[in-house]
C-alpha cells in the first residue's frame, strides 16, 4: 500500500514516517514539494505518485503567530486540507488529516469525547476546526485523528523550549492552570497503521494515557534528564500570551481504544523514554 504524507519534515512526519516505513511505501512531501494550498500542484502530484492514502500533516502550528498572521492560518489550516480532500475525492485516494484539542474551549470537567461541540478561543484553534470540517465536506469518508501536546525527536516544541529557557536562565515559569495529555509523537504511529490498515473513517481522539498540567508537565521532564533546575508555577493569565488556550483539554479515547485494541502507554512512561534518548 502507498502513503503520501505532506509536511513531512515537520514534528509529526519526523517522528511516524520511521514507523510507517516499516509496513506502507511512504512517499514523504514537505511544504517545498507540495504546497496544499495550490491545487493545480497537488492534482499533479496524486496523478503521478497515485497513492492508496494521502496522510496530510501541513499546518501552520505556532498558536500565537496565528493571530498576528489569520490570513496565512486560514490558508494552511482551513483551506488547504479542503483542496486535498477534494483532490482525493476526485481520484478515489483515501485521506488522514490530523488536528488538534485546541477546538474546544476547556471548559469541561470531563475528558472529551469525538462528538463533543467544538468552541475555539483561538485563531489556530478556528483555522483547525475549519479545516475539519472542510475535509468532511469534500471528501466522503475520511480519517480525522485530533492529538495533543506533541513532542518528540525533529522541530521545536515544549521540551526543546524548556531546556532552552533552563540553560539560559537557570529557573523556569511554567503555567499550573491547563491540564492535558503530553503526547509522545512517534506513540500515534501504532494506532494509526492499524486505522489505515482496517479503513476506519471518522474521527479518533489519540494521545497517551493520564493527564497533567505544563508545571507537572516541566517537573518530571527536569526529573528525567537529572536537571536541577526550579520551576515556578504562573497562571496563564501572567503569562499574558496573544492566543487563549483552553484551561483542561484531556481526551477522552476509548474510541480508539476499542478499535484498534491498542492503548498508548502512560505519559511519564513515555516521557522517560524520550528523555533517555536526550541523555
Amino acid at each position: 500500500m502507498k502513503l503520501l504524507v505532506t509536511g513531512s519534515h515537520g514534528l509529526l512526519g519526523t517522528n511516524i514516517i520511521p514507523v510507517l516505513k516499516r509496513y506502507f511505501d511512504v512517499i514523504s512531501l514537505d511544504i517545498e514539494e507540495w504546497d496544499i494550498t495550490d491545487e493545480k500542484s497537488g492534482q499533479k502530484i496524486l496523478q503521478h505518485f497515485k497513492p492508496h492514502t494521502v496522510i496530510n500533516l501541513a499546518a501552520f502550528t505556532d498558536v500565537d503567530g496565528c493571530e498576528d498572521n489569520q490570513e496565512r492560518a486560514t490558508r494552511i489550516n482551513s483551506e488547504g486540507p479542503g483542496i486535498v480532500a477534494g483532490l482525493c475525492r476526485k481520484y478515489a485516494i483515501s485521506m488522514v488529516h490530523f488536528s488538534t484539542d485546541y477546538i474546544f474551549d476547556g471548559n469541561t470537567p470531563f475528558p472529551y469525547k469525538e462528538d463533543d461541540r467544538p468552541n475555539p478561543l483561538s485563531v489556530y484553534g478556528m483555522t483547525k476546526l475549519q479545516g475539519e470540517r472542510n475535509v468532511l465536506e469534500k471528501h466522503p469518508s475520511p480519517l480525522i485523528i485530533r492529538t495533543q501536546w506533541l513532542y518528540g525527536d525533529g522541530g521545536e516544541h515544549f521540551i526543546s523550549k524548556l531546556i532552552r529557557v533552563a540553560k539560559e536562565k537557570g529557573i523556569v515559569e511554567v503555567v499550573n492552570d491547563q491540564i492535558g495529555s503530553p503526547t509522545y509523537a512517534k506513540d500515534l504511529a501504532e494506532p494509526l497503521l492499524i486505522l489505515i490498515k482496517k479503513n476506519k473513517s471518522g474521527i479518533y481522539h489519540i494521545t497517551n494515557t493520564g493527564s497533567c498540567s505544563w508545571f507537572e508537565f516541566a517537573q518530571r521532564v527536569f526529573d528525567y534528564l537529572h536537571m536541577n533546575i526550579p520551576v515556578r508555577p504562573i497562571s496563564s493569565d501572567r503569562l499574558n500570551r496573544k492566543a487563549k488556550r483552553p484551561r483542561y483539554s484531556v481526551f477522552d479515547c476509548s474510541k480508539v481504544q476499542q478499535d484498534t485494541n491498542v492503548t498508548l502507554r502512560l505519559w511519564q512512561e513515555a516521557l522517560k523514554e524520550y528523555c533517555n534518548g536526550l541523555l
